[in-house]
């Protein structure tokens, strides 16, 4: 949807993230600095980004001094700023991406339309968008009834659930709240917010889900069933995920965040996905549509002849 001309409050002070340390970044993150500045714009690095590309010359601060400013901006791709919204979410400062890599539909400023765009969110022109981001916990039973709580991660995208061999079938008892809702035979099951709808649930066969829709998605992978569908939940919902052991012998599992953090563990533990409590704040400029940029990243609705 279009986004429309309303002012907000307008940006005086930015810091700059960037962790694709491998490619010639420096220089584009200079610009962009400089640029920023012109504009009146106090600028700062975050420390990481200071040390992995040399820049000095740029004042960099501390996560905890970030609160107190009024933008993020990551330069990268995608997995940037998803690597980006794990660690920052909780400072509830808005993000802006700005697309150095590939797909680019989280960082959607591409730098061929930088300057106008800048200008534009230095000036108030943007609207502010909040994305679900979910809470992933993997715990061990006891036998005293306390459980343990072995791998913690935040996503964006989704989490995906799987033994971590290729083409190895498990077993996974799916609860939804306090209800039951089925046991999957396949290779795996992914449970993904709308803003992960385009990603690899989109390639496992999940809906295009709306960003802005308080929901979630289960997506099984591979299910043994050809009855087993996707299906669109409650935002709300807690979903727990058991696994079924033959012989009670324990098998490995893999639990991945985001395609960037993997926790590891066995058929003996549960996993828990709830939404996150604090949203990401995302910045588009305006002019923002997600269709076009679905039209325009996916190509879709193109004609196949």
């Amino acid at each position: 949807m279009p986004t429309q001309l309303v002012q907000q409050k307008p940006i005086k002070s930015v810091v700059i993230v960037s962790k694709v340390y491998k490619r010639p970044m420096s220089s584009v993150i200079r610009e962009i600095a400089k640029k920023l500045q012109d504009l009146g714009v106090k600028v700062y690095l975050d420390a990481n980004t200071s040390v992995g590309f040399n820049i000095p010359e740029i004042e960099s601060i501390t996560r905890r001094q970030m609160r107190d400013l009024d933008l993020i901006i990551v330069v990268g791709g995608d997995g940037s700023l998803l690597g980006a919204a794990r660690t920052l979410v909780d400072l509830k400062v808005p993000v802006l991406g700005i697309n150095s890599g590939h797909l680019g539909l989280l960082t959607d400023v591409s730098p061929s339309n930088l300057d106008e765009n800048l200008n534009k969110v230095v000036e108030g022109y943007y609207s502010l968008e909040e994305r679900t981001m979910i809470d992933v916990r993997v715990s061990r039973g006891s036998s005293d009834g306390v459980g343990e709580l072995i791998g913690q991660s935040l996503a964006t995208n989704e989490t995906v659930i799987h033994s971590g061999t290729m083409a190895h079938m498990m077993v996974f008892k799916v609860s939804v709240g306090d209800s039951y809702m089925y046991t999957l035979r396949g290779d795996g099951i992914i449970v993904n917010t709308p803003t992960g709808s385009t990603a690899y649930s989109l390639s496992a066969g999940g809906p295009i889900i709306e960003p802005h829709l308080d929901v979630l998605a289960l997506v099984p992978m591979f299910p043994q069933s050809l009855n087993s569908s996707p299906i669109i939940i409650p935002g709300k919902s807690e979903v727990r995920i058991d696994f079924e052991c033959p012989d009670d012998l324990a098998e490995l599992i893999a639990i991945n965040c985001d395609g960037q953090v993997t926790m590891r563990a066995d058929t003996k533990c549960s996993v828990l996905i709830r939404q996150h409590h604090i949203p990401l704040t995302l910045i588009h400029p305006q002019g923002y549509d997600y269709y076009s940029l679905l039209r325009q990243k996916l190509c879709w609705g193109q004609s196949l002849v």
